[in-house]
């Protein structure tokens, strides 16, 4: 699937969440929204969840690929600032989707991105696990906490309490 078709149905769709509910927008309107024909959205889309996993994903390996993250370890303190970044990057699409109890779909982005399945380097390990609900778990609180921690505070907060002596 193209970016062009992730971008313009991602869009559309917090877009139209902006105006209301995200279960109570169609597939009609969405389609119209983001300029694409239902039958792209159905051979691509299976929800409008997946809409939302997909997106993210989209823009974290971007924004993967612009701060080269790969080359710095997981528990890197570069990596984990950049992680926080990402997500106050999104601070205004993140709110919508958990204001609207849709917060699943950014844990479904973060199991994929953590094991690397949509890129064909699986490593579906504990480790991957741990880190994919446990960063989920932390930016679900930041988040409900109105960001209230700066990005270098969290990273601090992830760097200190949580990976010291935790990872290798």
């Amino acid at each position: 699937m193209s970016e062009y078709v992730i971008s313009a149905y991602g869009e559309a769709l917090f877009k139209l969440m902006k105006k209301k509910n995200i279960d109570k927008i169609t597939v009609d309107e969405l389609c119209e929204e983001g300029g694409i024909g239902r039958a792209t959205y159905f051979r691509n889309f299976k929800s409008k969840d997946e809409i939302i996993t997909t997106y993210i994903i989209m823009k974290w390996r971007e924004y993967e690929r612009e701060h080269r993250l790969k080359e710095h370890q997981l528990n890197d303190s570069y990596r984990v600032r950049r992680y926080f970044d990402f997500c106050y990057s999104l601070r205004n699409k993140n709110d919508l989707i958990i204001g609207q109890g849709h917060h699943g779909a950014i844990l479904s982005a973060y199991e994929i991105i953590m094991t690397d399945s949509d890129i064909g380097r699986s490593i579906d390990t504990y480790e991957s696990s741990y880190l994919a609900y446990g960063l989920f778990g932390i930016f679900m609180k930041w988040a409900r906490n109105g960001y209230a921690e700066s990005v270098q505070d969290m990273t601090q907060i992830v760097i200190e309490r949580i990976f010291a002596g935790n990872m290798e």
